[in-house]
């Protein structure tokens, strides 16, 4: 991606946090992200058609990447030789990602839209799940299969809240080991 894009994307997501430091979500308006942000409407709206696309693409970002098949080395972590198909590093790579915005995603899970950005979160995941479950990589239960999907989806959003309680103290590779001990 062009990193002119990412650059404009970045200064979107830090003003968007800080905006919901200082503003409920309901209450923020795409006029106070452009002024926390330095970034033109026109600019914006290129990007965005409103503000809830801002916490939505936080999340496509992340996993469009964490799913992408020419994975590269980056900063926080090198996931570019591992298979697609190795679903523990993809649980893990997600963390990382998410570990990676920690002071934004803290401050949307001590707002207001936090249940929409863990109902996307869900959205993006619950096709992981579905896999892993389908596949045995969690060991399949004697319980109908949706409710063993929705349990281990349910475990992992749960682990993610715990996490950045506890202010992301542990690794995304030992919250991986927590989540699959969790299932199984």
């Amino acid at each position: 991606m062009d990193k002119r894009i990412l650059k404009t994307d970045a200064a979107i997501y830090a003003a968007f946090g800080v905006c919901l430091k200082e503003k409920d979500f309901a209450s923020i308006s795409v006029e106070d992200i452009l002024k926390k942000s330095g970034i033109s409407r026109s600019t914006f709206y290129a990007h965005f058609k409103a503000k809830d696309e801002v916490l939505d693409s936080l999340l496509d970002t992340i996993f469009e990447h964490v799913f992408s098949h020419s994975l590269h080395e980056e900063q926080s972590h090198d996931f570019s030789h591992e298979s697609i198909l190795d679903y523990k590093h993809l649980f893990t790579h997600t963390l990382y990602h998410l570990k990676d915005e920690e002071e934004l995603i803290r401050t949307i899970l001590n707002s207001s839209c936090k249940d929409r950005f863990l109902n996307g979160l869900r959205r993006h995941i619950r096709p992981l799940m579905e896999r892993v479950i389908r596949e045995g990589v969690l060991p399949k239960k004697p319980i109908p299969e949706e409710l063993q999907i929705s349990s281990a989806l349910e475990s992992l959003i749960a682990l993610v809240i715990f996490w950045f309680d506890e202010r992301c103290a542990q690794s995304p590779e030992e919250m991986t080991d927590y989540f699959l001990t969790l299932n199984q």
